[in-house]
């Protein structure tokens, strides 16, 4: 154990010795997913979605959700949409079950349609719509699972709705209220956030919900000036924000975090501190409440993980950082590796934290690490040959990734036909592991 001193603050933190990087199995690329044929360079596909579940690797394909091996191999099963994927979220519930947000069938087709996902039986046990005050179908630009129910919601107008796992309507947000729902994150907890009033910048309150009746258990009301905010975690209730008039010029989506605790009707402040977009590595979009990444909160060490801005002068390209939730104050610097960055990928099924090794620029293939929440000491999961460099550094730039029963999986979320002059190949999945 070694003390470092930073910002006048004593932090704890390992040496770094001993993370088996030498021990850890070499993993192969064992499948690729095709792209799909047909594309146009012009006019983007979404392919959204990517899961894992005991038997088999999901993916998002075009106007469909297909099934494959774990280990990779031929599609098993596909469940066909009629329309293309807008948003998928990437919770899972205990049997399988998780949703989506896609278009109809035609040309001009919007994303109206919420549906649920059963990825045991390989259906889509339902498919949902909303009316607005004019008849027409409300265009949801989210959704997730929370406590149980289905929330689906739009940034613009009162759009939002919610429903039983059965697909039976439960509420919609009050369009008669001076505060409107933007957004909801899901969990264990429902989490809302809403902006209240008609000002340039309306305040914005982060209020924790009755999953069955939309009705407010807590609410907190996020500091003046915060332009977006993006829930992390709902349990604890973790915030990231970004100033309407952020200075900060790195195009980030976080400049800080709150922690909150929910537990009175009246939210209460539990920490707070900043990570600037120059220093810190967060990937979220400014219009969307849920679906960060890069960012992973421990429920078991109450801390978040993040991983600070490369450095191509330092040591290790960058480092993970441990802040606890109780003060607000950094608990641990964990080294990264040596000419690759670390990207944080979520929480193994143990609670320990994952953390994905981009390739590195000597040749060499990336990898998986795993972080204890607890001592910080990481340890090496898989190591990616070079052979196969090329195709897994094809989806750093935008693509996602998912460790899970020993595999990496990795795909992209968006998809276009690739220029003439590409000869590159660019799958639209790939998994790598030991076989």
């Amino acid at each position: 154990m070694v003390l470092l001193a930073a910002g006048g603050i004593w932090l704890a933190t390992r040496d770094g010795g001993g993370d088996g990087a030498k021990d850890a199995p070499e993993a192969r690329l064992l499948h690729k997913v095709p792209m799909p044929k047909g594309l146009s360079k012009d006019d983007p596909v979404s392919v959204a979605g990517m899961w894992t579940t005991d038997r088999n690797f999901v993916k998002g394909d075009v106007r469909k959700i297909v099934g494959y091996p774990l280990a990779g191999g031929s599609a098993q099963w596909e469940i066909p949409l009629g329309g293309e994927v807008c948003w998928a979220s990437p919770r899972l519930t205990e049997d399988d079950r998780t949703a989506i947000v896609f278009k109809g069938p035609g040309k001009d087709a919007t994303c109206t349609r919420v549906g649920l996902l059963d990825l045991k039986q390989h259906k889509l046990l339902w498919q949902r719509e909303a009316k607005d005050e004019y008849g027409s179908a409300e265009s949801f630009d989210e959704v997730t699972i929370g406590g149980g129910t289905v929330a689906a919601s739009a940034h613009v107008g009162d759009g939002g709705a919610a429903w039983t796992l059965d697909g039976r309507p439960l509420w919609r947000p009050n369009g008669d209220s001076d505060c409107q729902d933007i957004g909801y994150a899901g969990g264990d907890k429902l989490v809302a956030v809403t902006e209240c009033g008609d000002a340039d910048t309306p305040p914005l309150n982060v209020r924790t919900l009755d999953p069955r009746t939309g009705e407010a258990k807590s609410t907190y009301r996020l500091p003046a000036g915060t332009g977006y905010a993006h829930v992390v975690s709902t349990d604890p209730l973790v915030v990231g924000t970004l100033p309407d008039d952020d200075e900060d010029d790195s195009g980030a989506a976080v400049s800080g975090f709150l922690a909150i605790d929910d537990s009175a009707a009246q939210g209460r402040l539990r920490s707070r501190f900043g990570t600037p977009g120059k220093t810190y590595e967060s990937d979220c979009d400014l219009s969307q409440v849920e679906g960060c990444r890069g960012i992973v909160v421990s429920p078991s060490a109450d801390a978040l993980f993040m991983a600070t801005a490369q450095n191509t002068e330092a040591a290790t390209f960058n480092e993970v950082v441990a802040f606890d939730l109780k003060t607000g104050r950094p608990a641990a610097r964990i080294p990264g590796v040596p000419d690759a960055n670390l990207r944080l990928l979520g929480l193994d099924e143990d609670g320990t934290v994952l953390a994905y090794q981009q390739t590195q620029l000597s040749g060499e293939g990336g990898g998986v690490w795993r972080i204890d929440p607890r001592t910080h000491r990481r340890t090496q999961l898989l190591r990616n040959s070079a052979d196969d460099r090329d195709v897994e550094a094809a989806f750093e730039a935008g693509g996602r990734y998912q460790y899970a029963a020993g595999h990496l999986y990795m795909g992209e979320s968006l998809v276009s036909a690739p220029d003439p002059e590409d000869t590159a190949e660019h799958p639209l999945a790939a998994v790598f592991g030991r076989g």
